[in-house]
């Protein structure tokens, strides 16, 4: 799905927006292409509020996050992105030990975390989402379950068809899924937990906060997705309630890159730098998703809330992490029918 932002009278409202900031206007052309792998309401947020405060136009195409890796790879040599934006941070491990992502350190990174940002500059976390369930009561009773309160209650044989959850194909989400199993349990087991699950879902979606819809819809009676997708969708009307996990919950450390080759290297810096400061990380919150920011300084960051969420949080290194992707994925595609 394409999501195309051109500001009307581009040069009249840079000359507004920039002199009002006392910084000089952009030129007429200037413009950024951004790929985004987020909802949306974020993605059109984040392209909004960008080109309203330095009148660069913002082309956007919105993609889950295994298939914009794929289409960044598929577009080098003949670059069509200027920007990655969102999507968890293991396919931008991958992304950058491949030669495609340049190099840039931006301003005001020096407080974000160490564990949530590239050491040679190639990607920034400036969110961070916990995995969750999000769960309707309501239709957990229709069909005689009870209220999942850990992984191993999404087995539940009353449950067989009524969870929903993203396609590791497509999706960073199901990926994060795939690796809170083997963090939890080990690589033997965890495999053996994900054989049992997936065949509880009769159909995957493409993108990591489809399942919340599903769920919202009455299609399904759990959806995994992350915490904030359900939680907005609950804060809209929704008849849905966020659990994480008691036996464990993981992250995706959400990102943002310049690419390798960008068409419009100045503009693509110029967003990320944005991204990456505090307005950039409340940009989001506009769409009524608030994800939990990596700048220090904002209320209930990253440091501030990982401590506090009352399950234990399974992690790994990230390097890990991406290279154990190519095994996951091959595995998937032997043992879940397509």
């Amino acid at each position: 799905m394409r999501i195309l932002r051109r500001c009307a009278a581009l040069a009249a409202l840079g000359a507004v927006l920039l002199a009002t900031a006392g910084c000089a206007a952009p030129a007429a052309s200037a413009s950024v292409t951004v790929l985004c792998s987020n909802d949306a309401a974020i993605c059109s947020a984040w392209a909004e509020d960008f080109a309203q405060e330095t009148g660069i136009a913002v082309t956007m195409d919105r993609l889950p996050t295994s298939e914009a890796l794929e289409r960044i790879r598929r577009g080098e040599g003949l670059p069509e992105y200027d920007v990655w934006h969102g999507g968890g941070s293991e396919m931008y491990v991958a992304a950058a030990q491949e030669g495609l992502l340049a190099p840039y350190l931006p301003p005001r990174t020096e407080g974000i975390p160490a564990q949530v940002r590239d050491p040679r500059g190639r990607w920034t976390g400036v969110y961070v989402s916990f995995l969750g369930l999000c769960v309707d009561a309501g239709r957990l009773d229709e069909v005689g379950a009870e209220v999942p309160r850990s992984w191993d209650d999404l087995l539940d044989p009353a449950l067989a068809g009524w969870v929903s959850a993203s396609s590791p194909r497509t999706s960073g989400t199901a990926y994060t899924t795939m690796l809170v199993q083997r963090d939890r349990l080990g690589e033997e087991e965890g495999l053996g937990y994900l054989a049992q699950l997936y065949p509880q879902i009769p159909q995957f979606t493409r993108s990591g906060t489809a399942p919340v819809q599903v769920v919202a819809e009455g299609e399904a009676a759990v959806g995994i997705s992350f915490a904030p997708y359900c939680d907005a969708a609950a804060a809209a009307g929704a008849p849905v309630t966020t659990i994480l996990p008691r036996d464990g919950t993981g992250y995706e450390v959400g990102a943002v890159a310049v690419l390798a080759d960008a068409p419009h290297p100045a503009a693509a810096r110029r967003y990320v730098d944005r991204a990456v400061s505090e307005e950039g990380q409340r940009s989001g919150a506009a769409s009524g998703i608030h994800q939990v920011p990596t700048q220090p300084g904002l209320p209930g960051s990253f440091d501030e809330v990982r401590g506090q969420l009352g399950v234990p949080v399974l992690t790994s290194p990230l390097e890990e992490r991406a290279g154990r992707r190519d095994a996951l994925l091959n595995w998937f595609a032997a043992e879940v029918p397509a």
